[in-house]
């Protein structure tokens, strides 16, 4: 039942920031919600290159990093392996839907709750001039049990970007933030 709340409170509180309903009334179920909202700590940002999806997005990953493209979703895939550093493991997807942020959020809340994952934070941004909903998750099976998800809605279409990460050191936070926040789309 408490898990459900949660849940609950979860959705009302995303479903706010994403119809555009003022900060207060977004934040009227953080009672409900287990994950703690707010923004995180600031701190360097790794050095960035960045990789161009045909002529819809751009992002940028940390040097080094392995990057393909798809024609299916995801899109682009970004690895950290063989980069130079001290991160864990980790690897980004970028996937882009022709459809409104409501829709593709609604529809990947769903699929949190029914896994049974667990939302340990969440806020909003903003990103490329729109606001962006950001969580973060965990209890994932396999290697990468955590992920940062941020959902970028356009009117008519929306960019989903999930880091899976294992490990959770310090400076964690700054590479995801600075991957995610790179997103651009194409004009």
């Amino acid at each position: 039942m408490i898990k459900q709340l949660k849940t609950l409170g979860l959705v009302l509180g995303t479903a706010a920031l994403i119809l555009g309903l003022s900060p207060a009334l977004a934040q009227a179920s953080a009672p409900l919600i287990a994950a703690e909202a707010g923004p995180a700590a600031a701190a360097a940002a790794p050095a960035l290159e960045t990789t161009r999806y045909a002529d819809l997005f751009s992002i940028a990953f940390p040097v080094g990093w392995q990057v393909s493209e798809q024609t299916n979703a995801p899109q682009l895939v970004a690895d950290s392996a063989g980069a130079n550093g001290s991160l864990p493991a980790m690897r980004t997807e970028v996937i882009w839907q022709d459809a409104p942020p409501r829709e593709v959020v609604g529809q990947s809340l769903e699929t949190i709750q029914a896994l049974g994952y667990t939302v340990i934070r969440y806020d909003a941004a903003n990103i490329d001039g729109v606001t962006a909903v950001r969580l973060w998750v965990g209890e994932i099976p396999g290697e990468l049990p955590n992920a940062f998800i941020t959902y970028v809605g356009y009117p008519t279409a929306t960019a989903t970007i999930t880091s899976y990460y294992g490990d959770t050191p310090d400076n964690l936070d700054p590479v995801l933030m600075a991957i995610h926040q790179s997103f651009a789309r194409s004009q």
